[in-house]
């Protein structure tokens, strides 16, 4: 009974939720304890760890975004001890490695599977209004006459950005991707969506720097084409893969390991704790 409050509490306090609720579903969190000690028992008999130097950096990788010491007035907080935390995310870790040891087997996801999902879900894919565009950031209204002057001596402005970002700190892009409309601020947006595609504009000012921008190519609302969402829709269908997998897997680690949950027993335990 102490382990399965622990547990209640735990989840209440991961998921920012009234431990009523998790109590509400406690045959799901009850499963996913089990689940997690099958896959943890499978590791054990199959050699595979974490080692201290992967738990520390991956500790590190979350703590280094927060300000000095806050992280475990963070965990204080919402009374959460360190060394609890710290075993807990431990196990969260080795079950990721297991489960990414288990399914590293996996075909890669074919072209033709890419395009087909591509072809039938195309909504899932659309774009806002969208331009490509080399753009010059000086920090000053002198460099950014200095630039100005020089495109308009004929240079261009690719081989200009790339050269004064080396050498000045004046930042640039390239153009190499899209850029949505609704991510600039208006006096830029403005520039960008209205003047003639080809052309330089004008130095534009913002409250903390100068601008030049030439744009490239221009869109309005639509479909992104294929070879720009490829990527990701072979990310979806091979997270989907991992998830059958998985789910199989863990089936078959139920019949070697088998496993009686006491339901009646669980839904005592429930009735009572909701109505605390």
């Amino acid at each position: 009974m102490g382990d399965i409050k622990r547990e209640v509490r735990i989840a209440s306090v991961e998921n920012n939720i009234p431990q009523k609720e998790v109590w509400s579903s406690i045959n799901e969190l009850v499963n996913r304890i089990v689940d997690e000690a099958l896959v943890l028992e499978y590791g054990e008999k199959n050699g595979i760890f974490l080692n201290e130097i992967e738990l520390e950096k991956a500790i590190q990788n979350i703590v280094k975004d927060y300000p000095e010491n806050s992280f475990n007035e963070m965990l204080l907080s919402r009374c959460i001890d360190y060394n609890e935390w710290k075993e807990r995310f431990s196990e969260h870790l080795l079950i990721k490695k297991i489960v990414k040891e288990q399914t590293a087997s996996l075909p890669p996801v074919s072209y033709h599977a890419i395009k087909s999902y591509y072809q039938e879900r195309k909504k899932d894919f659309l774009h806002p209004s969208r331009a490509k565009f080399v753009h010059v950031v000086t920090k000053t209204r002198k460099e950014a006459e200095a630039v100005l002057a020089r495109i308009n001596g004929g240079e261009d402005i690719k081989k200009l950005v790339k050269e004064q970002s080396l050498r000045s700190g004046i930042r640039g892009d390239y153009g190499l991707h899209w850029k949505a409309r609704y991510i600039f601020p208006s006096p830029l947006s403005g520039i960008i969506f209205t003047i003639p595609v080809g052309k330089v504009s004008n130095i534009i000012k913002t409250p903390n720097a100068f601008h030049i921008i030439k744009v490239l190519k221009r869109e309005p609302p639509g479909v992104k084409d294929l070879l720009e969402v490829e990527g990701e829709i072979e990310n979806i269908l091979l997270n989907k893969a991992v998830e059958r997998r998985y789910t199989a897997w863990l089936k078959e680690l139920r019949n070697n390991y088998p496993v009686k949950v006491n339901d009646t027993l669980l839904d005592k335990l429930r009735d009572v704790n909701e109505n605390d």
